[in-house]
Protein backbone atom coordinates (compact mmCIF):
# COMPACT_ATOMS: atom_id res chain seq x y z
CA UNK A 1 0.00 0.00 0.00
CA UNK A 2 1.56 3.47 -0.84
CA UNK A 3 2.27 5.64 1.56
CA UNK A 4 -0.13 9.12 2.26
CA UNK A 5 2.87 11.23 1.36
CA UNK A 6 3.83 9.69 -2.05
CA UNK A 7 0.54 10.10 -3.74
CA UNK A 8 -0.25 12.26 -5.67
CA UNK A 9 -4.35 13.64 -5.80
CA UNK A 10 -5.36 14.04 -8.95
CA UNK A 11 -8.87 15.62 -8.09
CA UNK A 12 -8.96 18.28 -5.38
CA UNK A 13 -10.90 17.81 -2.24
CA UNK A 14 -14.30 18.76 -1.81
CA UNK A 15 -13.89 21.70 -0.17
CA UNK A 16 -10.86 23.41 -2.30
CA UNK A 17 -12.66 22.16 -5.37
CA UNK A 18 -16.15 24.03 -4.15
CA UNK A 19 -14.82 27.33 -3.68
CA UNK A 20 -13.07 27.04 -6.79
CA UNK A 21 -16.06 26.51 -8.94
CA UNK A 22 -17.74 29.46 -6.58
CA UNK A 23 -15.01 31.61 -8.16
CA UNK A 24 -15.32 30.37 -11.34
CA UNK A 25 -19.22 29.81 -11.94
CA UNK A 26 -19.56 33.02 -13.75
CA UNK A 27 -17.53 32.15 -16.59
CA UNK A 28 -18.49 28.43 -15.96
CA UNK A 29 -21.97 29.93 -16.89
CA UNK A 30 -20.75 32.01 -19.82
CA UNK A 31 -18.68 28.96 -21.48
CA UNK A 32 -22.13 26.96 -21.40
CA UNK A 33 -23.87 30.03 -22.73
CA UNK A 34 -21.06 29.91 -25.52
CA UNK A 35 -21.33 26.38 -26.33
CA UNK A 36 -25.40 26.20 -26.53
CA UNK A 37 -24.59 29.68 -29.14
CA UNK A 38 -22.60 27.68 -31.51
CA UNK A 39 -24.16 24.89 -31.65
CA UNK A 40 -27.22 26.67 -32.50
CA UNK A 41 -25.98 29.12 -35.17
CA UNK A 42 -23.90 25.96 -36.52
CA UNK A 43 -27.01 23.79 -36.64
CA UNK A 44 -28.95 26.54 -38.43
CA UNK A 45 -26.04 26.68 -41.09
CA UNK A 46 -26.69 23.24 -41.34
CA UNK A 47 -30.57 23.28 -42.64
CA UNK A 48 -30.21 26.57 -44.47
CA UNK A 49 -29.49 24.03 -47.64
CA UNK A 50 -32.10 23.77 -49.79
CA UNK A 51 -34.72 26.57 -48.19
CA UNK A 52 -36.75 29.47 -50.03
CA UNK A 53 -34.93 33.02 -49.62
CA UNK A 54 -37.50 33.78 -47.32
CA UNK A 55 -37.08 31.02 -44.67
CA UNK A 56 -32.94 31.83 -45.54
CA UNK A 57 -33.86 35.15 -44.19
CA UNK A 58 -35.86 34.65 -41.37
CA UNK A 59 -32.82 32.07 -40.32
CA UNK A 60 -30.56 34.39 -40.94
CA UNK A 61 -32.33 37.36 -38.61
CA UNK A 62 -32.30 34.54 -35.95
CA UNK A 63 -28.65 33.54 -35.97
CA UNK A 64 -28.27 37.63 -35.73
CA UNK A 65 -30.08 37.70 -32.83
CA UNK A 66 -28.20 34.65 -31.48
CA UNK A 67 -25.05 36.20 -32.37
CA UNK A 68 -25.73 39.25 -30.53
CA UNK A 69 -26.83 37.27 -27.19
CA UNK A 70 -23.61 35.43 -27.84
CA UNK A 71 -21.47 39.36 -27.76
CA UNK A 72 -23.75 40.27 -24.32
CA UNK A 73 -22.60 37.66 -22.84
CA UNK A 74 -18.97 38.08 -24.01
CA UNK A 75 -18.79 41.39 -23.43
CA UNK A 76 -17.36 41.37 -19.56
CA UNK A 77 -14.84 39.61 -20.69
CA UNK A 78 -13.50 41.82 -23.60
CA UNK A 79 -10.69 43.31 -22.47
CA UNK A 80 -11.41 47.49 -23.21
CA UNK A 81 -8.06 48.76 -24.05
CA UNK A 82 -6.99 52.38 -24.60
CA UNK A 83 -6.35 51.06 -28.58
CA UNK A 84 -9.47 49.73 -28.96
CA UNK A 85 -11.51 53.33 -28.69
CA UNK A 86 -9.69 56.37 -29.87
CA UNK A 87 -9.06 59.60 -27.75
CA UNK A 88 -12.13 62.07 -28.03
CA UNK A 89 -9.51 64.62 -29.22
CA UNK A 90 -8.79 62.44 -32.49
CA UNK A 91 -12.14 62.09 -32.78
CA UNK A 92 -13.24 65.20 -32.96
CA UNK A 93 -10.40 66.59 -35.17
CA UNK A 94 -11.30 63.77 -37.60
CA UNK A 95 -14.69 64.97 -37.61
CA UNK A 96 -13.94 68.59 -38.30
CA UNK A 97 -11.25 67.30 -41.25
CA UNK A 98 -14.31 65.48 -42.32
CA UNK A 99 -16.83 68.62 -42.40
CA UNK A 100 -13.87 70.24 -44.33
CA UNK A 101 -13.40 67.90 -46.82
CA UNK A 102 -17.17 67.56 -47.65
CA UNK A 103 -17.05 71.73 -47.95
CA UNK A 104 -14.07 71.50 -50.25
CA UNK A 105 -15.99 68.70 -52.05
CA UNK A 106 -19.19 70.47 -51.93
CA UNK A 107 -17.77 73.55 -53.86
CA UNK A 108 -15.44 71.57 -56.18
CA UNK A 109 -18.56 69.89 -57.61
CA UNK A 110 -20.48 72.57 -57.98
CA UNK A 111 -17.60 74.40 -60.08
CA UNK A 112 -17.46 71.76 -61.83
CA UNK A 113 -21.55 71.56 -62.74
CA UNK A 114 -21.10 75.03 -63.48
CA UNK A 115 -18.12 74.35 -66.06
CA UNK A 116 -20.03 71.73 -67.87
CA UNK A 117 -23.13 73.62 -68.02
CA UNK A 118 -20.64 76.53 -69.45
CA UNK A 119 -19.18 73.99 -71.71
CA UNK A 120 -22.96 72.54 -72.80
CA UNK A 121 -24.03 76.26 -73.58
CA UNK A 122 -21.09 76.79 -76.08
CA UNK A 123 -21.57 73.17 -77.41
CA UNK A 124 -25.19 74.09 -78.11
CA UNK A 125 -24.53 77.66 -79.19
CA UNK A 126 -21.91 76.55 -81.81
CA UNK A 127 -24.17 75.83 -84.66
CA UNK A 128 -25.75 79.27 -84.54
CA UNK A 129 -22.48 81.22 -85.90
CA UNK A 130 -22.69 79.05 -88.62
CA UNK A 131 -25.52 80.41 -90.18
Amino acid sequence: MPQAHKVLQLRPQRSQRSRHLAADEPAARIAITVRTQLSLLQGYADIMEGLSPELKRQILQVMAEKTRELGTALQPFVEQTPAARPALGDYRRVRERTRHLMTEYRLLLERLHQRVSEAHGHVNGAGDTLS
